[in-house]
């Protein structure tokens, strides 16, 4: 029983904090570009996207706990030896800081000129686009493969966006740009908890 608890597959290192804030965001999205729907679609859209995000939120709790639980009984065995066992020690170090900062500045650079430059309704395209890339990034420092899918799929949704904007039909930005992109991070978001088999 013991050797079924230890080869257990566990989430990525830092899933639960990285799936709560990529959540968060994705929660954000849904309620900022939902803002022009009808009344009914707007509470359809909350309502789907907070389910989604409080599933996130017990997961992750879940997991944090069962990690908590899981160090203080390797701890109470160790019997004070020097030895730490390996945890999943959680990566957001410089790198990941860094990346955070680039995005933002580019976050607030870009809509800054799309404003200036009389488009404010693309700045929900540019969102996309800007987060989607930092993924590549995170991707490369995190060492997760499922970044560059997430990545790519957000992107995609961000140049949708802008491709709106030159067919002449501004309305799908926000869904194109804003309401796809938030329910990939929600769903994003619970696939990084989902204990992930490396045979």
């Amino acid at each position: 029983m013991t050797q079924a608890r230890e080869t257990r597959p566990q989430p990525a290192a830092g899933a639960e904090i990285g799936s709560l804030i990529g959540g968060a965001f994705g929660l954000v999205f849904l309620i900022v570009d939902s803002a022009s729907f009808s009344t009914l679609g707007r509470i359809l859209v909350l309502v789907m996207g907070i389910a989604a995000f409080a599933a996130i939120a017990f997961f992750a709790m879940r997991s944090l706990g069962r990690m908590k639980r899981a160090q203080i009984s390797s701890a109470n065995s160790a019997e004070g030896q020097d030895e730490v066992s390996p945890g999943r020690a959680v990566p957001f170090g410089r790198s990941y800081w860094i990346i955070v900062g680039v995005e933002a500045l580019a976050l607030f650079g870009g809509t800054r000129l799309l404003s200036g430059l009389g488009h404010p309704e693309l700045g929900v395209a540019w969102v996309a686009f800007v987060v989607g890339t930092h993924f590549y990034a995170l991707g490369h420092v995190f060492k997760l493969n499922r970044f560059h899918i997430l990545a790519t799929v957000v992107t995609l949704c961000g140049i949708a966006g802008f491709i709106a904007f030159f067919a002449s039909i501004p309305a799908f930005i926000p869904i194109l740009g804003g309401i796809i992109p938030g329910f990939v991070l929600l769903a994003f978001g619970l696939w990084a908890l989902v204990a992930v088999d490396e045979r």
